[in-house]
């Protein structure tokens, strides 16, 4: 897998002085067994920090719980391919 083979369908966040700036929706190929589409990914920035991804989560009584856990390659070109289309689209906002 190539990590321009990951697609986002990327909306930037109605609030801009918020920290969440986007929403993201990933899809990644299998190949001939089909696609896995990741729903609700969101994009951070601000706080003198780097942009960064944070996963789909639910809110649970005291802490948040991650819904999907990706690591390895895959967690890069998924992240990669997030912030990458973030930069588009904020450039593009400006």
């Amino acid at each position: 897998m190539k990590s321009d083979s990951v697609t986002v369908d990327l909306r930037l966040s109605g609030k801009p002085d918020g920290k969440v700036k986007a929403f993201a929706d990933v899809t990644i190929p299998l190949g001939d067994d089909g696609t896995i589409t990741v729903l609700g990914f969101s994009v951070l920035d601000g706080d003198g920090r780097p942009a960064r991804v944070m996963a789909p989560a639910r809110k649970g009584k005291q802490a948040w719980f991650d819904t999907v856990q990706l690591t390895g390659r895959i967690r890069q070109f998924v992240e990669t391919a997030v912030l990458d289309q973030y930069q588009r689209k904020a450039k593009g906002a400006e």
